[in-house]
């Protein structure tokens, strides 16, 4: 029996992942569009724009997976995880005049830390006990420009890739790294019962950036 396309959901994560002109694009595209291709498995992408939307499409059955992605334990109740696709950091960026230091205890006290809203690092800096503004990038990053947050915990590169659109100058701001972290494929569960080589296959053609 052929194997049914997999229908993977792509998140708006600039320059990971974004859509521009209905056009797929991103720095995540050409080693998943690789891997995929070489394994043989024929795939569809939907724009999905954040991260819960995926899960809830993933488990209401109208997409088999999504990419580029964080693990968490959530959504390994419902997918499997591929091999890296590439790594990036978990990251404080403060502004070179902020009152408080990145991640320090004055700033969990006081201070206005902003987070993408819904990510795996919004979640991380909420039980951490911080203080924190939920909001999309873009907004986000205006927001810390502004001096209305005192830092903002995100993935390295989309944070920066959004102050630079905004020509912020680097010299302005700090970055503090603070973990690494993996971006990969997830699969659902369901899917994989159905065609249990998948995972496998997809693994085989990646190669980490």
């Amino acid at each position: 029996m052929a194997q049914e396309p997999i229908r993977l959901g792509v998140p708006e994560l600039k320059p990971f992942t974004y859509v521009e002109n209905q056009v797929f694009k991103g720095i995540a595209m050409p080693p998943v569009k690789q891997a995929l291709n070489a394994s043989g498995i024929p795939y569809t992408f939907t724009y999905i724009v954040t991260y819960s939307q995926l899960l809830k499409a993933l488990r209401k059955d109208e997409i088999d997976g999504f990419f580029i992605a964080t693990k968490n334990p959530e959504r390994d109740r419902y997918a499997e995880y591929s091999k890296p696709v590439f790594i990036d950091s978990y990251s404080w960026f403060t502004l070179k005049d902020a009152p408080y230091e990145a991640g320090s205890r004055a700033l969990k006290l006081n201070g206005k830390v902003g987070a993408v809203a819904k990510t795996n690092s919004h979640r991380l800096t909420i039980r951490r006990g911080y203080e924190v503004y939920g909001q999309s990038s873009p907004l986000l990053a205006e927001q810390f420009i502004n001096g209305n947050l005192d830092a903002v915990f995100a993935t390295q590169g989309p944070f920066t890739h959004q102050l630079n659109a905004l020509n912020f100058p680097k010299e302005r701001y700090s970055i503090t790294q603070e973990s690494k972290r993996t971006f990969a494929i997830y699969i659902s569960r369901k899917y994989l019962r159905a065609h249990p080589n998948t995972l496998k296959k997809i693994n085989q053609h990646i190669t980490t950036k």
